[in-house]
């Protein structure tokens, strides 16, 4: 009889919690009782409404609308089932696990269940993966906005490296807050200021009649394979919340409605994101840039909008750092309590203030470098939308479409029909083949792919212009009625 893997004592779990709940608040009376549906369901729904699904109109043009349409939906509701997935593995362990148990289990813990140390370090390198290109992300989408505010509200362009240099010590020391508690408002401001952003786009829109739809500027099936790869890396980036189910799951006052709350958060996300993305495209034609608001002409209102936005992906930053640095600093402080035991350092000795110090200071050394990791992918691949859609594609459709049925076939092997075996197999070959497949396109994308593309000269017509649209749209027209 195999040996079950060790579950979390009630401190590891607290630790457990904050690194995937971060904004988990246990002196809320509600949180005590449990989560509840709407607060389960904003959870899910504001962590697939962010910074990524301004680069939704950019995918759809890199495939077409009927590709970028009916696979946007295709992947939504691909990504839930596979959420289900987990959640039917883990109520199906929970009849051998205490309630304690219950309460600690996680998407790390189920992968150790179904792989061993194999299953384990394929979630936490996935995981370490996908946040730290998340943040990297962040970097860009910060150093675009403020740049191009600051050029119009100051009349002087600043550099990409000007940017950074104001941004990136602010980042490195909010990530060496211990608690991050009291930034869980910059979640919830910050989906209102996302919902403002895609205001703006309809508003602008709707207040200008030149739509280069009227001239054919729009594709309707894939101009290439290769757009199909990225607009599939910056989609999967979209829908993969796959480690926050079994978590907010435990949580839950009400556990039998998760799957109730997934498939309305499913329905939310896609009907948000798809109409804005078709919008954007439809609005902007082949001129659609990969962050839509680089599309938007200058304002005063805008530029206040892409300062909020930076602020708040500044506050955000910290939180989606997290995950990855503790995982990193667990494996790095369980190496060195190894070493203490072969020198016979016992925990007394670990305890004392000089060690604690030592911990703190490697702690603080540690982060910083994730976060320069971070920052050396951002200036890599200065593109935010090919940011994304590599990140959407080497690890997001691991945790999306690779792990979770592969975790269901093992675990429920004697108690699922050949059927479903056949179709979740599927699953794992589709993502396997989707990883390989799309994650060559995105690196090829990231090296041969030129920077910016927006000049200081650009961002300045931009900035003064009250309405650049109608240039862009008559040079559209002129170049399709040739």
């Amino acid at each position: 009889m195999e040996p079950k893997p060790s579950l979390l004592t009630e401190k590891e779990w607290s630790w457990e919690r904050d690194r995937l709940l971060p904004d988990y608040d246990t002196s809320s009376d509600e949180k005590k009782r449990g989560i509840s549906v709407v607060g389960t369901f904003f959870n899910f729904a504001k962590a697939s409404i962010g910074s990524g699904s301004f680069a939704l109109p950019w995918a759809i043009l890199k495939c077409g609308i009927v590709i970028g349409a009916a696979g946007t939906v295709l992947l939504g509701l691909l990504s839930v089932y596979t959420m289900q997935l987990l959640i039917e593995c883990k109520q199906f362990i929970s009849k051998e696990l205490s309630q304690q148990e219950r309460r600690t289990f996680n998407f790390t813990q189920l992968g150790k269940r179904a792989l061993g140390e194999a299953g384990k370090w394929a979630v936490n390198l996935s995981v370490v993966g996908c946040n730290l290109g998340v943040c990297a992300a962040y970097m860009i989408f910060i150093s675009n906005n403020l740049r191009w505010a600051f050029t119009c509200f100051g009349s002087v362009c600043f550099t990409t490296w000007e940017i950074y240099a104001i941004v990136l010590p602010i980042l490195i020391l909010l990530t060496f807050l211990p608690s991050f508690r009291w930034l869980q408002f910059a979640a919830y401001i910050g989906s209102v200021f996302l919902v403002v952003a895609m205001l703006v786009v309809y508003v602008y829109g709707a207040s200008n009649p030149y739509l280069p739809v009227a001239c054919s500027a729009v594709v309707y099936m894939p101009p290439s394979w290769e757009g199909v790869a990225l607009w599939f890396g910056v989609t999967a980036f979209l829908f993969c919340v796959h480690s926050m189910v079994i978590p907010l799951e435990s949580e839950m006052a009400e556990p039998r409605k998760m799957f109730f709350v997934l498939d309305m958060a499913c329905i939310v996300v896609i009907g948000l994101n798809l109409p804005f993305a078709l919008y954007g495209y439809f609005l902007f034609g082949q001129q659609t840039k990969g962050y839509v608001f680089e599309n938007l002409s200058g304002g005063t209102f805008n530029n206040v909008v892409r300062i909020l936005l930076s602020v708040e992906l500044i506050l955000t930053f910290p939180i989606v750092f997290k995950p990855a640095s503790d995982i990193v600093e667990e494996v790095c402080f369980s190496v060195a309590t190894r070493i203490n035991a072969v020198q016979g350092l016992n925990d007394q000795t670990a305890k004392t203030l000089k060690t604690q110090t030592i911990v703190l200071v490697c702690r603080c050394i540690l982060r910083t470098l994730l976060v320069l990791v971070s920052w050396g992918v951002a200036v890599g691949i200065p593109r935010f939308e090919i940011c994304l859609a590599l990140v959407g594609s080497l690890t997001a459709t691991v945790l999306a479409f690779v792990l979770p049925p592969l975790f269901h076939i093992i675990i429920k092997w004697h108690h699922i029909g050949v059927i479903k075996k056949s179709f979740h197999i599927m699953i794992v070959v589709f993502g396997i083949a989707a990883t390989l497949l799309t994650t060559g396109v995105g690196l090829y994308n990231a090296i041969t792919s030129p920077g910016s593309t927006t000049s200081c000269h650009e961002i300045n017509q931009y900035c003064a212009a009250k309405n650049v649209y109608p240039t862009v749209t008559d040079a559209l027209c002129s170049k399709y009625n040739q």
